[in-house]
């Protein structure tokens, strides 16, 4: 009867383990999926040129900072960025500069929460700050039809989101994954992770809602933040213009920038080289 007891005492002990897991994980789920930084320096120390800031409001209020550029070569598109969910503008300088050297625009709008931006992040108050961004293009006198979207990382799930509701001239998605659940569920396998998610960004779903435009997807086969895998069943999900590009030995934040854009620009000028289908760098 004893080691019946222990044997009831150790179940139970290990249930109240896993609901407590299982609690705190939902209770601090956001924790784990967004690393904002507050502390960014003034944009005059970016060394971006032109580029200015301005703070929107997104539609339930909360103030949003923002970069622009607009286009310093003539004929070329405006960008918008997306960024991944760590961080703040100001980290990803070299990769605006990289813009600007090539001649194109670009609108980058720092999530609430991140940098200068109030409130605090969540999958619903992200995008209403995306389409914020897509609102001061407008302003600016720019149409999505003629704009480059470009989503890093969490931000694949703001540029699938917004390409089903507006038409870009190309959807550019870095490192993307199917859906939050997805890559949440290999991490934690022992969890029903699908019962607790709250911010899901669901890009397998909206992939094939997105309106008519070429999508260009890039990833390396070394990432661990989100398995490559992710990107070949966005590539075999989506229809229309499409293209992946494998960089064999790349992980999730060494990806060449500079390579990166030539070929966004060579694939939505549609030049003769821009090629479809999947392509594996050597």
């Amino acid at each position: 009867m004893k080691i019946r007891h222990l044997g009831i005492a150790a179940i139970t002990s290990i249930v109240l383990i896993y609901v407590s897991i299982v609690a705190w994980l939902y209770f601090n789920q956001r924790s784990l999926l967004y690393f904002p930084d507050k502390n960014i320096s003034e944009l005059s120390s970016y060394n971006l040129g032109a580029t200015q800031e301005v703070f929107l409001e997104s539609a339930d209020g909360t103030k949003i900072q923002t970069w622009y550029s607009l286009p310093s070569k003539e004929g070329m598109p405006m960008v918008v960025y997306y960024h991944g969910n760590a961080h703040h503008l100001g980290q990803r300088n070299l990769k605006f500069k990289e813009l600007i050297d090539m001649g194109y625009g670009f609108i980058a709008v720092s999530y609430r929460g991140f940098g200068k931006s109030e409130g605090q992040p969540s999958e619903a108050g992200i995008y209403n700050d995306a389409r914020a961004a897509i609102k001061l293009l407008n302003d600016l006198g720019y149409e999505t039809k003629d704009t480059i979207v470009i989503g890093e990382s969490l931000g694949s799930g703001m540029a699938v989101k917004m390409a089903t509701e507006n038409k870009f001239k190309g959807i550019f998605l870095i490192t993307p994954y199917t859906k939050i659940a997805d890559r949440a569920q290999e991490i934690y396998w022992y969890l029903p992770v699908s019962a607790l998610i709250q911010d899901n960004f669901n890009n397998i779903d909206n992939i094939n809602k997105i309106n008519d435009a070429p999508l260009l997807i890039v990833h390396g086969t070394e990432d661990d933040v989100i398995p490559d895998a992710h990107s070949q069943i966005l590539m075999d999900t989506a229809t229309g213009d499409k293209k992946l590009i494998i960089y064999p030995g790349k992980g999730h934040n060494n990806l060449d920038t500079r390579e990166l854009y030539k070929e966004m620009t060579k694939y939505f000028n549609l030049s003769d080289e821009s090629g479809v289908g999947v392509r594996h760098f050597a």
